[in-house]
């Protein structure tokens, strides 16, 4: 730690809900809750005693209990107002499930994560200079595994072995007790699954120790603003962008209130890949992982033959701007993307042609030029390209 100009911040981090989107199933958490205690080095010790003394009159062996807010209410509300005055603040996320999955198609735990890592890395790293990061890192609590992960691939630490943001193996018993009993006090009421009448009378009490409570997901209407100001691209690929989504939100918004399960899958598709546009826009999205999130909370699982020929091809015969390579799709933000397209498909189109062309020719041989298997008014567009093709040889 030696060389830091500025006080060290420390937060203990911890985790509420699960990761399925069945709702109309009445399965899963409505909402995921991330809740981080935020403390300065120079009031960590201090806290660490004092929350100590205070736990003894509350709990048995001393040891925080969550299940005190449904078990004794009053006693819940006993102990808030005994700590309320320790200099920590709360800072958290509720993310909404509901419109994660209503605004970008997400449905399963993978695409969930990476959003979660992103938007709460972004954030936290934006807003903090410098920060202390530890949890207690259960094989349950998934994002918190994946988060300590995320942070490891994008913070390198000092000669010391320390990051200035990141995970830096601090430890405090009690204080993660604590953010743990903070959490489930949120979500009672924030989630339906654990909602509580006594929330109010909980807040009224822990209001002043509340940094932040933000909100996710955000309005996604500043989307192409602030991708515009994020990426330099030709004017061409400005156009681009702009189409493909501006395409992509009508067709949405045309549909949304659709019943037919096609297109619904198409909307959650077309939401996927919106997503994927915000969180990657120049990676692609392999089939495999899209089929993963389509299928996750359906009975009758999409092939990847009826994804191609039911959801994509019909999507593009509406109008829209997909694009495709052997690295799966994504919405073009580019010339090169659209030409990944055209290469793709010329893959396949041009050899059918030819194909075509070939079994032509040997029937009109054999029948004396009597037969022509283009000849019916449906082929005409077939058998003008491939005479033309002829002309230009």
């Amino acid at each position: 730690m030696v060389g830091k100009l500025e006080e060290i911040q420390y937060a203990f981090i911890d985790e509420f809900g699960d990761y399925r989107f069945d709702f109309e199933r009445g399965n899963g958490s409505t909402n995921f809750i991330i809740v981080s205690i935020l403390i300065k080095e120079s009031n960590k010790e201090r806290i660490e005693r004092e929350l100590k003394q205070i736990s003894q009159e509350y709990f048995q062996p001393g040891e925080i209990d969550p299940n005190i807010i449904e078990q004794n209410p009053n006693k819940t509300m006993q102990f808030l107002n005994d700590i309320k005055d320790l200099p920590f603040s709360v800072y958290a996320y509720v993310i909404d499930k509901r419109k994660i999955r209503e605004d970008h198609g997400i449905l399963y735990k993978t695409p969930f994560l990476k959003y979660l890592n992103r938007k709460i890395y972004d954030d936290l790293n934006r807003t903090f200079e410098q920060l202390d990061l530890a949890a207690n890192v259960q094989e349950s609590k998934l994002f918190i595994r994946e988060f300590k992960t995320y942070i490891k691939t994008r913070n390198i630490p000092d000669l010391f072995n320390y990051s200035t943001f990141g995970f830096n193996n601090t430890h405090s018993e009690i204080l993660l007790q604590l953010v743990n009993l903070i959490t489930r006090i949120l979500a009672t009421g924030y989630e339906r699954t654990a909602f509580s009448n006594q929330y109010r009378s909980f807040s009224k009490i822990f209001k002043s120790k509340i940094a932040a409570i933000n909100l996710l997901p955000l309005d996604y209407k500043n989307f192409l603003f602030d991708y515009q100001t994020e990426h330099h691209h030709s004017k061409y690929d400005e156009i681009i962008i702009k189409q493909s989504v501006n395409l992509t939100y009508k067709y949405i918004e045309k549909h949304r209130k659709s019943e037919e399960e096609e297109e619904k899958l198409k909307l959650d598709f077309l939401k996927f890949l919106l997503f994927n546009l915000k969180e990657n826009p120049d990676e692609y999205v392999y089939t495999e992982e899209i089929l993963d999130n389509l299928n996750a909370i359906r009975d009758v699982k999409l092939t990847p033959h009826s994804f191609r020929s039911s959801i994509v091809s019909k999507l593009r015969d509406s109008g829209l701007l997909i694009a495709s390579s052997n690295k799966g799709y994504k919405l073009p933000v580019s010339l090169n993307d659209l030409y990944d397209f055209v290469n793709l498909s010329s893959l396949t189109i041009h050899p059918m042609i030819q194909r075509i062309s070939k079994c032509r020719d040997q029937i009109l041989l054999t029948t004396n030029n009597e037969i022509d298997i283009l000849e019916q008014k449906e082929y005409d567009y077939l058998k003008r390209i491939i005479d033309f093709g002829k002309l230009k040889i």
